[in-house]
């Protein structure tokens, strides 16, 4: 019968490690994700871009530019994921004429149970928010206060514009 050795200074390292990471309480580095989501981009600036990534993947295509006032969309494209509650992201804006620049977003509205759009909203001055939801429409309350914010004075209105006035609120009473 074959003698079995054991390297017990080794197998103890191990088992101790091991105890370690289960009572510490360890998780995979990996956050939640939801995905799955149309990525749209809305531009308010005056500048157009060629491309639009949310978070390294394209969201956008030939934006063309926007009047102070205005907005123009380079469509929808899917299939966008972003980790679970993330408060940021990371937008790359690469303009039809110039040097891509990359942006920390606001992200804000967060419903993963109705998660359907990642937008991004590009407004005067390179600011960006995203807001993840049903939603996917022009928010007309981020272009107000941003040209208030910047003491711009609006050069288009057409009241038939499809525009919401502000973010959807729930009436389910899911926080």
């Amino acid at each position: 019968m074959p003698r079995i050795f054991f390297n017990w200074p080794r197998t103890a390292r191990h088992l101790a490690l091991l105890v370690t990471t289960l009572a510490c309480g360890c998780t995979s580095a990996e956050p939640k994700m939801v995905g799955g989501m149309t990525g749209e981009v809305y531009n308010y600036s005056k500048e157009g871009f060629a491309l639009v990534k949310l978070n390294g993947k394209t969201v956008g295509t030939a934006t063309k530019k926007a009047k102070i006032g205005e907005v123009t969309s380079g469509g929808g494209i899917c299939c966008v994921s972003m980790p679970l509650g993330a408060a940021t992201a990371t937008v790359l804006l690469d303009p039809s004429k110039g040097e891509p620049v990359t942006v920390t977003a606001t992200v804000e509205k967060w419903w993963p149970d109705l998660a359907s759009s990642a937008i991004v909203h590009i407004l005067p001055g390179r600011k960006v928010v995203v807001s993840i939801g049903p939603n996917t429409w022009p928010r007309k309350d981020l272009l107000d206060a941003r040209i208030k914010e910047l003491g711009l004075t609006s050069e288009y209105n057409d009241p038939n514009d499809p525009w919401t006035l502000g973010p959807l609120e729930r009436t389910d009473g899911v926080k």
